[in-house]
């Protein structure tokens, strides 16, 4: 099976590189399919020193702390085209060990009724493109997972150039797992992770509203379900989270997340705000984040198109409560475990489009972590990177 992966890809991957992005090719059912791809080849360092000698196991195990290299994305991505008003798009993920699926779905628009409706596996309705290759922190917590749904989004008219925006979405609840605050893998922080089949599986309603006038647009959304039983509270949290029993009613399986983002953007200035509030069980989180970037040509010598400076900070943080055994005041930070850690991150972007194809990226991130402890009350988890990214 994975020689056959391998075969199918290397397959679809020839006359793409061949002919350039986007190649269409026509099938025997006289449908379009239209093929291409991204590869991200980085280079990665992070603050601390790397090798066995300098792995602390008291709080958690240092995955690679030296320098290195990795293909950090290769995409393959097909679209067919069944009319104009109809597609579905899968893309496929593969690495060096494995292959998979990381998005499906079809899209149907009704201009009608001024509507587009999307079914199958993608990121929430309310997620955004970001031009960096690191997320805000609550991004990747919150809106960066893959999740199994159907949505709906309408626009109406709001004079000559402006709209409004809503939108209604059903979703199988993604399960709360882990992942990467950036881009090195050894403190993890906890995140609504890609959709996968669970046991005792919950689902999650969701509703947005926005506007878009002149330059300037504004989203709010809430979602609401309940935590996966018991897969969320009796593994995610309570085995993850120090004395999680001890500070309410484990079965908890209360669950929404609300926010809003306001975007601004004049000629190639952009500047965006976001804040987001979550309750999973008894875990209360909050965070936010406000970027600016400009986009300017590209001198002559540098035989680009543009660059693109971005500048961003935010934080994620786990509001306190009272242990019901005591009646006092706790943090949730501790050391042995990562997921409960407050953050907070700059990120410094410098991004050269060499063309519609071709970008180079360099990016330094400054990590601040509350862990909870008086002898070791950060990290040392300062990364940079250097990126290629190639589409085709």
């Amino acid at each position: 099976m994975k020689r056959f992966n391998w075969k199918l890809i290397m397959v679809l991957l020839i006359p793409a590189i061949m002919f350039g992005q986007g190649v269409t090719v026509s099938t025997d059912s006289g449908l379009d399919v239209v093929i291409g791809g991204e590869v991200e080849l980085e280079f990665i360092d992070v603050e601390g020193a790397g090798g066995f000698a300098n792995q602390d196991l008291t709080y958690q195990k240092v995955k690679n702390r030296s320098p290195h290299m990795r293909i950090d994305m290769a995409i393959l991505s097909a679209r067919v085209n069944y009319n104009e008003n109809l597609y579905y798009q899968i893309e496929y993920r593969f690495d060096d060990q494995s292959a998979y699926v990381d998005k499906q779905y079809a899209r149907l628009n009704v201009p009608s009724i001024n509507t587009r409706f999307e079914m199958g596996k993608n990121r929430p309705f309310v997620s955004t493109k970001r031009a960096s290759e690191g997320y805000p922190l609550i991004g990747t917590a919150f809106w960066k997972g893959r999740e199994a749904h159907l949505n709906s989004e309408t626009e109406m008219k709001l004079g000559e150039k402006g709209k409004l925006i809503g939108g209604l979405s059903f979703a199988m609840k993604r399960p709360l797992g882990t992942d990467d605050a950036a881009e090195d893998k050894s403190f993890k922080m906890m995140v609504y992770d890609d959709y996968e089949p669970k046991n005792g599986q919950t689902f999650e309603y969701g509703v947005k509203v926005g506007a878009e006038l002149a330059g300037l647009s504004l989203l709010g959304w809430y979602f609401t379900g309940e935590l996966i039983d018991d897969w969320d509270w009796k593994i995610s949290l309570k085995q993850s989270i120090a004395n999680y029993d001890k500070r309410g009613d484990e079965t908890d399986k209360t669950h929404y997340w609300y926010g809003g983002r306001l975007t601004y953007q004049l000629a190639g200035m952009q500047v965006r705000g976001e804040y987001i509030d979550a309750q999973d069980g008894l875990l209360d989180r909050y965070g936010y984040y406000g970027e600016g970037s400009y986009q300017i040509k590209a001198p002559a010598f540098l035989h680009s198109n543009s660059v693109k400076l971005l500048g961003r900070y935010g934080i994620l943080r786990l509001r306190p409560g009272t242990d019901e055994t005591d009646g006092l005041k706790y943090s949730w930070a501790y050391l042995s475990e990562a997921m409960s850690w407050n953050r907070e991150m700059i990120t410094l972007s410098a991004m050269l489009n060499i063309n519609e194809n071709l970008a180079l990226k360099i990016e330094h991130y400054i990590l601040e972590e509350e862990t909870g402890s008086n002898t070791e009350t950060g990290v040392d988890d300062n990364q940079s990177l250097l990126q290629i990214n190639f589409k085709f």
